[in-house]
């Protein structure tokens, strides 16, 4: 029934406000979208100067203040009176003390750090003593296959010892598939988590390693002369997660598996079977000191932002938005080797973009039913923190947000294609673009493929949000995330035609009679 009502719904007040229009009909400009006015902001945005504008870095600040005039000089007004949304990140280093001991047959078992084991970036702080540990298999649960390895046990105040990837469930392993150590491991750490884990040891498939080496994250503490080593960095919500995150190598192991074979022979048990295999451990082994201590800085970053007020506005707005921000720079080994990613696609094209628009879109306020608000993201590289940021406090009452168009990565590839996602989630947001886009003087060949990247950019927060969004993306290349990303290899036409498609879009969007209506999919809650 509900699906009923809402095909009448969208049949009756959408067919309805696409032939009616509010007031006078706004039609996007063009005047502002030339080859010149791009590559002069390109040629700032990813030049050697801003050295790939990593979060946070004092040339990401230099390319905000760079977005701040322009919209300043564009007439595009700040938001109460400013040009940055701020918020706040933490890098942090690994501290002292940083500790793992188990009791045995009454015997202090001390593991060593580095040698041992090290603490994943997703670690919380903590020290524990005296928990008792239980093997978890691969923390996996997937539902579809009925496939849970916490069904028969109790983590409850316990130390959750975990195999890193996901079960094979019968199909062979290829030793070259790798264990995705990164992929997941969030998720297998929130699943003990909201078992009432106190604690996570995970070691690597010994299906695919022939030897356990601890991984974890390679903290600059740890290794000094790795050449470009960062700090890890997070989002500061204001809170402190206390549960220790640890890879453990094959010492560990031994102990509590009697040796790696046996590890190994219970893996291949449980892909073989597909069914968990999980148990707790003898009684007599537990946590003497498992301690993961942090050394923390925050550090303030900005989203830049800026308004244009329709003239018709009753508050109402939609968001255009682009990431600013790139993976900054490394410490080569030859000073005559290129060491500046300079994310000329990624997202200096998308930014490009932004402001071509914020410019054109200025001179038709008197023509808009809504305002549009611009906003240039920071910290999209390190986990989309920016657009978190942006619709956790947003400087703008959020159920006033009608629609959010984010342009990542626009200049590159087939001249004729664009990949769109969001369109699951609003169809006839999408229908609206794909009408826009014939009347363009030459359309794009749309393709609907680009929900894989979906989580992977800004709009993902405000679907989030339940608010329909469309996502532009010109696709992956081989210069993705390399210092090869570089303003010599954007197609501009391209650019610019996304660039007016978005425009166009997004003014039809301001002036719509009624809200579109929002479908949430999976990963949206």
């Amino acid at each position: 029934m509900k699906s009923l009502l809402r095909i009448l719904y969208v049949i009756v007040i959408y067919g309805f406000t696409l032939a009616n229009v509010a007031g006078g009909e706004a039609h996007f400009p063009r005047t502002f979208l030339t080859y010149e006015n791009a590559y002069s902001h390109m040629n700032i945005l990813s030049s050697d100067e801003m050295k790939g504008r990593d979060t946070p870095s004092p040339e990401l600040d230099s390319a905000a203040a760079y977005i701040a005039r322009k919209f300043s000089s564009y007439g595009v007004s700040p938001i109460h009176g400013q040009y940055y949304h701020t918020y706040s990140v933490k890098e942090f280093d690994l501290g002292s003390p940083t500790t793992l001991n188990l009791h045995a047959n009454n015997i202090v078992h001390k593991f060593q750090l580095k040698n041992d084991f090290i603490p994943f970036s997703n670690s919380g702080e903590g020290r524990l003593s005296g928990e008792s540990l239980v093997f978890a298999g691969f923390g996996w649960v997937d539902s579809s296959k009925k496939y849970d390895d916490f069904a028969s046990i109790d983590v409850r105040d316990k130390i959750v010892v975990m195999i890193g990837g996901m079960p094979a469930f019968g199909v062979p392993r290829q030793t070259s598939e790798g264990e995705g150590r990164e992929r997941g491991i969030r998720t297998k750490v929130h699943n003990a988590q909201l078992r009432g884990a106190r604690g996570v040891i995970i070691f690597s498939n010994p299906l695919l390693r022939m030897k356990l080496r601890p991984v974890g994250y390679p903290f600059p503490s740890l290794y000094p002369a790795l050449s470009g080593q960062k700090m890890p960095l997070v989002y500061d919500d204001g809170k402190v997660e206390s549960m220790p995150v640890v890879h453990a190598g094959e010492n560990v192991a031994s102990l509590l598996f009697g040796s790696v074979e046996s590890l190994r022979s219970l893996v291949t048990r449980m892909d073989s079977l597909g069914i968990p295999q999980s148990f707790d451990f003898d009684k007599n082994i537990k946590v003497e000191n498992f301690t993961v201590t942090f050394l923390a800085k925050k550090t303030t970053v900005k989203n830049v932002m800026g308004i244009i007020k329709g003239a018709k506005s009753k508050g109402e707005y939609i968001v255009i938005g682009a990431h600013y921000d790139h993976v900054g720079f490394s410490r080569p080994q030859s000073t005559q080797k290129d060491s500046i990613f300079n994310g000329a696609d990624d997202n200096a094209s998308g930014t490009t973009g932004l402001l071509l628009l914020a410019q054109s879109m200025a001179t038709i306020a008197n023509d808009l039913e809504r305002d549009i608000v611009f906003v240039a993201f920071s910290g999209e590289e390190k986990g989309l923190y920016g657009s978190r940021a942006f619709v956790e406090t947003s400087p703008l009452p959020l159920q006033q947000c009608v629609a959010m168009f984010n342009m990542d990565m626009i200049g590159r590839n087939d001249s004729n294609t664009l990949s769109v996602g969001g369109n699951s989630r609003c169809r006839e947001l999408a229908e609206l673009n794909e009408k826009e886009n014939q009347k363009m003087s030459n359309p794009f060949i749309i393709k609907y493929d680009a929900e894989q990247f979906f989580f992977r950019s800004d709009q993902a927060n405000f679907a989030k949000k339940k608010i329909p969004v469309l996502f532009y993306f010109s696709g992956e290349h081989a210069d993705y995330h390399k210092v090869t990303d570089e303003i010599s290899k954007i197609n501009f036409d391209k650019l610019l035609r996304i660039t007016e498609l978005c425009g166009r879009t997004a003014v039809k969007t301001a002036n719509l009679q009624v809200r579109l209506p929002y479908l949430p999919q999976k990963g949206d809650e």
